[in-house]
């Protein structure tokens, strides 16, 4: 034990800590004593969130790949990427609602038993892995579509920058993977390292595994902030108004949204290494943010693509009401006092409105009009078999002295029916409004 006892003390000098994995005797003094019957827990609270933003970021992924592969028939590698990023995503939000329900991390460091001093470092060594490749490949499938769209439009530089990005990730997924998963010597001596019995009969040698979780989590979110700050080199450059840059970069900048959650996620690593030895009981709450910093990456990777989604959704709405707008045209009769006539006389106008649409309307304004109208409306019922009434009521206009009529011959008359009819199951309600006008003169 002298190889690990000496770093760590090396590292104690540069870094005080009052936390870790290994309390002092002064501190298991002070704790109080196991409680395996009905241990203080943390709930169900975290897990919720992460089911729930696990369920949202599925939803939106579908969506992406949906709006990539069935509208814009335009699926890069960068959705293959994402693809594949979704596999072990989903096993980190799985693995941290399991370390936070069952595996240990529901209770405090002196309420663990021996099987979960075991399964509490099992589900670590899993939570670490899955979080460091799932990321990765979305970091990756982000910076290939920012590739994919500057592709011959913008200077080497920025492409330069793009594939640097790509190299320095690929290099971060492998190194830190191998240095979490041979931490240890033998590699299962890092899930039985507080397994006492075991301890007694096998002899591990571990590396320093509070500075290689911080730096994981430290250079994961320099990469998420460069990641998100990139695109708006792209943008300001484009020659569009400046709405359109504000409404680019506000939808880039989503990302920050996980930079946020990797400054917390790195406030409780350091938190539990270096400020407490209740080390369960405080890494319940940096597993939620581990997950929801990895989800949020895969919302904010398609926020590009839901455009395509939203405006083929939006529309087909507009279509569809537009479709149920549109009726046949129904006719109306307006009359309107003239101010000047006789109060006798009457002012005619014709309107014909289509449901969604106006038509401006047909006056016939002076113009001495003998109406008659008829109006006969027929319900039919089979089960009551009734009929409604027929009224027919006739009005005429005519000229006074002071206005004397203009006796022009005028043969045409326009003739304006509107029929209403809806037949359902052999019920009949029919309408029909005839309204001739002739010019007066010599027609009578």
């Amino acid at each position: 034990m002298v190889d690990t006892v000496e770093p760590l003390a090396r590292a104690d000098a540069l870094i005080p800590r009052a936390g870790g994995l290994f309390p002092p005797p002064s501190v298991l003094v002070g704790w109080p004593a196991p409680n395996y019957q009905n241990p203080e827990d943390r709930g169900w609270a975290g897990s919720i969130v992460m089911i729930l933003v696990l369920a949202i970021t599925c939803a939106t992924f579908l969506a992406r790949i949906w709006a990539r592969m069935s509208v814009s028939k335009n699926p890069g590698l960068d959705d293959l990427l994402m693809s594949i990023a979704m596999v072990p995503l989903i096993g980190l939000t799985v693995a941290s609602v399991l370390g936070n329900r069952i595996y240990g991390f529901q209770w405090h460091a002196w309420d663990q038993t021996r099987k979960t001093f075991v399964t509490s470092r099992q589900i670590t060594l899993a939570i670490e892995i899955l979080y460091i490749v799932s990321t990765s490949f979305i970091k990756i499938s982000i910076l290939c579509f920012y590739r994919r769209i500057t592709n011959g439009s913008i200077s080497k530089t920025f492409v330069y920058w793009v594939w640097g990005l790509i190299v320095f990730v690929i290099l971060y997924c492998i190194i830190f993977v191998l240095i979490i998963v041979f931490s240890c010597k033998p590699i299962e001596g890092f899930w039985h390292l507080f397994d006492i019995p075991w301890r007694l009969t096998n002899e591990v040698k571990c590396n320093d595994e509070a500075a290689g979780i911080v730096s994981v989590v430290i250079i994961s979110t320099v990469q998420d902030f460069i990641c998100a700050i990139l695109p708006v080199f792209l943008v300001w450059n484009l020659q569009i108004s400046k709405r359109q840059k504000a409404a680019l970069i506000g939808i880039f900048a989503l990302g920050l949204l996980t930079c946020v959650c990797g400054i917390l996620r790195t406030y409780y690593a350091i938190y539990v290494y270096y400020r407490t030895y209740d080390i369960t009981w405080y890494a319940n709450v940096g597993w939620v943010w581990t997950a929801v910093e990895a989800d949020l990456g895969v919302i904010c990777a398609s926020a590009p693509a839901l455009k395509v989604f939203f405006r083929r959704y939006f529309n087909l709405s507009a279509n569809r009401s537009a479709a149920y707008g549109t009726g046949r045209k129904t006719p109306t009769w307006s009359k309107q006092k003239d101010s000047h006539a006789s109060p006798w006389s009457t002012s005619h106008s014709i309107t014909t409105s289509t449901r969604g649409d106006n038509i401006t309307a047909v006056p016939l304004d002076r113009i001495h009009v003998s109406t008659g109208m008829g109006v006969t409306v027929e319900d039919r019922d089979d089960a009551l078999s009734q009929r409604s009434f027929a009224s027919t009521r006739e009005l005429t206009a005519l000229p006074t002295a002071a206005q004397p009529a203009k006796s022009i011959s005028f043969e045409k008359y326009l003739n304006v029916k509107s029929a209403f009819r809806s037949d359902t199951n052999n019920n009949a309600i029919s309408r029909t409004e005839s309204i001739d006008l002739e010019r007066d003169g010599g027609s009578k």
